[in-house]
């Protein structure tokens, strides 16, 4: 019983000793060496452990099948690797700044939202307005649309008032 327990608390540390990260087409790759053994582990994905609090720390490192291969404590430590992994979690974390809201109509439990971004002016729907927004410390609000893509608005409060009514009530 102990040595299943001791398995599924184990955390392997990536480290630039150990693991090597390298661009595979349009994906990540990654060669790891543990025991002197060396293993092109292939296509890695990168997942943020604690996403609104730490952005380039604790970054789970992943198979295609979301089998964890190893955690990065700081991708800081990676120096030539570091540019590499920051472009692809900023790839996969990819979330538009939210800075004006023009509209955000409710139809058939969705809502449809027309704003205006730090990458220009997106329409998105949201199923379930309530559960889809998120509110942080600070006035930060996070908002999941129906196909996943993330918006943040940095703080609500700071928003124009016309902006501010329309999502008040969700807040």
């Amino acid at each position: 019983m102990a040595s299943t327990f001791d398995k599924i608390i184990q955390i392997t540390y990536l480290t630039p000793e150990n693991a090597v990260f390298y661009p595979k087409g349009d994906f990540l790759g990654l060669k790891t060496t543990f025991d002197g053994t060396e293993e092109d582990r292939g296509i890695v994905r990168l997942r943020r452990m604690f996403p609104f609090e730490e952005l380039w720390q604790n970054i789970s490192v992943m198979t295609p099948d979301s089998e964890e291969i190893g955690v990065i404590r700081d991708v800081s430590l990676f120096g030539a690797d570091e540019k590499l992994l920051r472009s692809e979690l900023e790839r996969v974390y990819f979330t538009p700044k939210i800075k004006k809201i023009y509209s955000m109509k409710e139809k058939y439990g969705f809502s449809n939202w027309d704003v205006e971004t730090d990458v220009g002016r997106i329409l998105f729907s949201v199923k379930d307005t309530f559960r889809s927004l998120l509110s942080l410390a600070g006035g930060r609000v996070f908002i999941t649309d129906v196909d996943g893509g993330r918006y943040e608005i940095p703080d609500a409060s700071l928003l124009d008032k016309a902006s501010y009514r329309k999502i008040e009530l969700y807040l």
